[in-house]
């Protein structure tokens, strides 16, 4: 069978790495006022390097940067959005397995004017990762427009807003366009465009 050299491929990760302990420490060296941004970043180049190198070394083809640079996978991309603010209130969400429900608070969002892209998210951070990939493709996450909708529906959103919006489908807009900011600014290609599955 031939190797494949775009997506998708035969096998895929899905999902955060766990980061390793120094990029831990580093963190919350940082959040404490420890170390300055760009010894964190320092770390955070480390970290990476070393997450692309494993992954190759396994023969991984989709090969991503672990999603290092942020606190979360999602909400770090969400917070960028134009339009979208923390809230101080959390999401409660739950979980059942067979050893019975786990239950944690998630970080919650307000929408509180149009969404927008008025700058490229994660760009920088892809752009890093696709100069360390040496043999297979550089992939990026970008959550989908219900991770905005579901972190609190209706009661998130500002209703003077809800006249400018197009619902869920404002952002998917938003999305789509930040993608072709992406593709316009050289960060990726079209073919490296795919639904995680």
């Amino acid at each position: 069978m031939a190797v494949r050299t775009t997506p998708p491929f035969r096998a895929d990760h899905v999902g955060s790495l766990l980061r390793p302990p120094s990029l831990l420490q580093a963190r919350q060296d940082a959040a404490a006022g420890g170390i300055a941004l760009d010894e964190l970043r320092a770390v955070e180049d480390e970290a990476i390097a070393d997450a692309v190198r494993m992954q190759e070394g396994v023969g991984l083809r989709g090969v991503t940067d672990g999603e290092f640079r942020r606190s979360s996978w999602h909400m770090d991309f969400i917070y960028a959005l134009d339009g979208i603010s923390t809230a101080d209130d959390k999401v409660k969400v739950s979980f059942h397995n067979e050893e019975g429900d786990i239950e944690f608070m998630a970080a919650a969002l307000h929408v509180d004017g149009k969404v927008g892209v008025s700058q490229t998210i994660f760009g920088d951070a892809f752009s890093f990762l696709a100069g360390r990939v040496e043999t297979g493709v550089p992939k990026l996450t970008i959550p989908s427009p219900s991770m905005v909708h579901y972190r609190g529906g209706r009661a998130a959103i500002d209703v003077r807003q809800i006249y400018r919006m197009k619902g869920s489908g404002d952002f998917a807009y938003q999305r789509d366009l930040h993608i072709e900011v992406l593709i316009r600014g050289g960060k990726i290609s079209r073919y490296e465009i795919r639904p995680t599955p």
